[in-house]
């Protein structure tokens, strides 16, 4: 007699076999008769198909059974809403924990297991400390200092349409949370995983509580994020690059939706908000934002890159987001000399790769088209060589490979610089 449980890691059985029962409820049969043990245990009627179909091999992955359930079934979290991509009812009140996250999204097997058998270790990243930081968690001084000490800079002159332009497009992030699967594009997919920070999950999940508030909830909710941006900025700063870049994109996500989607009830962000975005910034700029490798034009690591790129586009749009903020409090915005030399948003193709070997390849592919040098965000400033057709060159051979985020960055600064 078959045992009526599978082991682990046997091919779960052709589901044209299954009992009627299972089969409609699609769910696994064990196969047991004259009763299976599902139906047995339901106390329902178990009829079985009298000439089942010869079953069509799997053409997925074999990945384990507990595997495939996971994948089938929607994740439900301490917030009582239902997994990515579903619409949620009313937030319900939680614990406010310090070090447990909140939210662990569902992730597809196939982003965790790397096809070079290589686990992919966010923490074992190897970049260049940056002399300058100091200089990015000192920026929120400068508007108050006319004109900057040591310099002659005039201030940025940004339309009215620029900035409905930045705050229209910043204001999508948070909600491009809310779907299965999706991330804001400051975040890599695959930072996304079992591994997620906990400033990460709790993000994904007080997002969802934001956007999808019921009326009625707004206070709760409200309160709820405002106490882990709180928790956010008076923890000890963590070791690891990852959770400090964790930390500092969630800090920037909650307070995108504060200024561009707020709740009733909704504090004001204040001085105090920008500052402490400023510190995450230095934070996270302190120990690098290029890898040793890209100093040396070399391909370095895909978990040092990830970490590296995410951090750049996370720092860039803080300044997008403060040149919002500014502007509307009549403040000057002036040039971000302190990020001069950081690359802008690289390839699509690098940024999606979701497995080694094809982003090593497009890495490869990629050294090639830039063996005169990457380019850098300050190529898309106004400066001597702004029309030239060497310029012009490298940024129309730069815009033939990004993506959103890297058009987002050209527009503006387009409208700003011109090119």
């Amino acid at each position: 007699m078959r045992s009526p449980h599978l082991k682990r890691g046997d091919r779960p059985p052709p589901r044209k076999k299954a009992c009627q029962s299972c089969t409609k409820s699609k769910v696994r049969c064990d196969l047991e008769r004259p009763v299976c043990s599902r139906c047995k245990s339901l106390g329902r009627p178990c009829e079985y198909p009298s000439n089942p179909p010869v079953s069509v091999p799997p053409t997925e992955p074999n990945y384990t059974t507990r595997e495939r359930s996971i994948e089938r079934t929607p994740v439900l979290s301490i917030l009582g809403t239902p997994g990515l991509g579903q619409t949620s009812g009313m937030p319900i009140a939680v614990p406010y924990g310090l070090e447990t996250p909140i939210w662990s999204p569902p992730i597809h097997p196939r982003r965790q297991v790397i096809r070079s058998g290589r686990e992919l270790d966010l923490r074992n990243i190897d970049l260049v400390p940056s002399g300058n930081a100091e200089d990015i968690r000192d920026r929120w001084l400068r508007p108050y200092i006319l004109p900057p000490l040591g310099r002659d800079e005039v201030p940025k002159a940004y339309h009215p349409f620029t900035l409905q332009y930045i705050s229209m497009t910043l204001s999508t992030y948070p909600r491009s949370m809310l779907k299965d699967g999706d991330v804001p594009p400051i975040v890599h997919r695959l930072q996304v995983g079992r591994q997620m920070p906990p400033a990460m999950a709790n993000c994904y999940s007080l997002v969802r509580m934001w956007e999808q508030a019921a009326a009625g909830s707004e206070a709760l909710v409200v309160d709820t994020v405002e106490k882990e941006m709180e928790r956010l900025a008076n923890e000890t700063p963590s070791l690891y690059d990852i959770d400090l870049l964790a930390a500092f994109q969630a800090y920037l996500i909650y307070s995108i939706m504060l200024y561009l989607s707020p709740l009733a009830g909704s504090p004001a962000i204040t001085d105090k908000v920008m500052i402490t975005l400023m510190e995450m910034a230095f934070r996270t700029a302190r120990n690098g934002l290029f890898c040793a490798a890209e100093i040396s034009h070399t391909r370095p690591s895909w978990e040092s890159w990830i970490v590296a790129a995410a951090k750049r586009r996370t720092i860039f749009t803080m300044y997008l987001f403060c040149s919002v903020y500014n502007a509307d409090r009549m403040l000057p915005n002036f040039i971000a000399d302190e990020v001069k030399g950081v690359f802008a948003p690289e390839a699509k193709s690098l940024w999606e790769a979701t497995d080694r070997e094809t982003w090593e390849r497009e890495y490869d592919r990629h050294l090639l088209s830039w063996e005169d040098g990457m380019l850098e965000i300050s190529e898309l400033w106004r400066s001597a060589e702004t029309g030239t057709p060497q310029r012009r060159e490298r940024i129309g051979r730069w815009l033939r490979t990004v993506d959103e985020f890297g058009m987002t960055m050209f527009g503006v600064t387009t409208h700003v610089h011109g090119c």
